[in-house]
């Protein structure tokens, strides 16, 4: 993970492709699979997952199987989208926070790096509630050097 500022969606883009190349050691050329998860058509052995927002960019690699990443950084957050999220014990935990926002932002990255792992993502948010009920992704949150920015990776 890579954390700076970076304005633009097309910045944010250019630099999680830049970032997957230097893992990668190599230039890669970018797709999308059905499901629109990013993929590598040279490299099928490999499963990737990337995200970015304003102020950090996450590329997950792995050769074992699938992997999600989530990376997010501090914004408004409305009461709706905390109750669409969050289960009763995590809205009750998120509003109990020192942090609310940034606790609702963990929760958030934790659940959207596991739909990424079972390669569903965010259609909608019917799945958000339960993301995390039936324990199949190893989850790892990631520290992060900016107390503004929160990720998770999903195995």
């Amino acid at each position: 993970m890579e954390c700076r500022e970076w304005p633009t969606l097309a910045g944010q883009r250019a630099a999680a492709h830049a970032l997957l190349v230097s893992l990668l050691g190599t230039e890669v050329s970018l797709a999308h699979d059905p499901q629109g998860a990013p993929c590598l058509p040279e490299r099928p052995d490999l499963n990737i997952s990337i995200s970015h927002c304003r102020r950090a960019v996450a590329v997950a690699i792995s050769a074992e199987g699938r992997v999600g990443i989530d990376v997010e950084c501090r914004r408004r957050v409305s009461d709706s989208l905390m109750e669409r999220v969050c289960t009763a014990d995590e809205l009750a935990a998120v509003r109990a926070s020192d942090d609310p926002t940034m606790a609702f932002l963990q929760c958030w990255t934790r659940k959207e790096a596991v739909l990424k792992c079972r390669g569903t993502g965010i259609k909608g948010f019917g799945s958000m509630q339960s993301a995390l009920t039936d324990g199949d992704c190893e989850i790892i949150e990631i520290e992060c050097n900016n107390p503004d920015v929160v990720a998770a990776l999903a195995l």
